[in-house]
């Protein structure tokens, strides 16, 4: 299992100046094994520039990950494409985009270790989307999970990496505006609750009312090092 981890904001919906946002989320993943780039935003300009401003390296990238084909998630692997031709890409379905960008797709319907000691849930359907998310084995705490907008339910995908490893040290992404039952169950199941993107601000302020100790607030360019917040 990996001993730390560090996460990055590049893009969340909540602005962080001087660095650039829109309505979109990508997420900078590294361990101390391998580094990994989770979605990547709407606009490719702005991925180049909180890139560049965060001091972010992209030829340490290992791979990347595209939890579902949403613009929101997808746009800004253009520019990724230029920096990395070839880099592979985890996507939940067949591509039609990242080909003709340079970049490598490989499609994951099943459960499967992508890198060493981070697996995919492998697709999971809900809302008409495909979409799947990361899980991070972190020694001696239990999984990360890494979501993109949560369209099988928030709720649904906890319960499922739960089942599949047991303990859940953090949940972080978009959570799809959950209803409050969701929010509780993530709350169960994790130590940490982290709301971002299409979450909402209800989803947010009900968390940090009702499990002040499990909340982490996030926005553009924070990063946040495991295992200690």
């Amino acid at each position: 299992m990996v001993e730390w981890l560090r996460l990055t904001v590049i893009n969340d919906n909540k602005p962080n100046s001087p660095l650039l946002n829109d309505w979109g989320w990508s997420v900078l993943v590294e361990t101390d094994q391998w580094t990994l780039l989770y979605d990547a935003d709407t606009e490719p300009r702005i991925m180049e520039n909180n890139i560049d401003v965060l001091g972010i390296n992209l030829g340490k990238v290992d791979a990347a990950f595209l939890s579902h084909y949403h613009r929101d998630h997808y746009g800004g692997f253009e520019y990724i494409g230029k920096v990395r031709s070839g880099l592979i890409v985890y996507v939940p379905e067949t591509d039609k985009v990242l080909t003709k960008w340079g970049l490598t797709p490989v499609t994951v319907n099943s459960p499967r270790e992508i890198l060493k000691d981070a697996v995919t849930t492998g697709t999971m359907r809900g809302m008409g989307i495909n979409e799947h998310s990361l899980v991070v084995k972190l020694s001696n705490y239990g999984s990360v999970v890494i979501v993109g907008c949560s369209h099988p339910g928030i709720d649904n995908i906890v319960r499922k990496v739960h089942e599949m490893f047991g303990n859940i040290y953090l949940v972080i992404g978009g959570f799809h505006e959950p209803s409050r039952r969701q929010l509780d169950i993530v709350a169960e199941y994790s130590r940490y609750v982290c709301p971002a993107h299409c979450s909402g601000d209800e989803a947010r302020n009900y968390v940090k009312s009702n499990y002040s100790n499990k909340y982490c607030n996030v926005k553009t360019g924070i990063s946040i090092k495991l295992p200690a917040l």
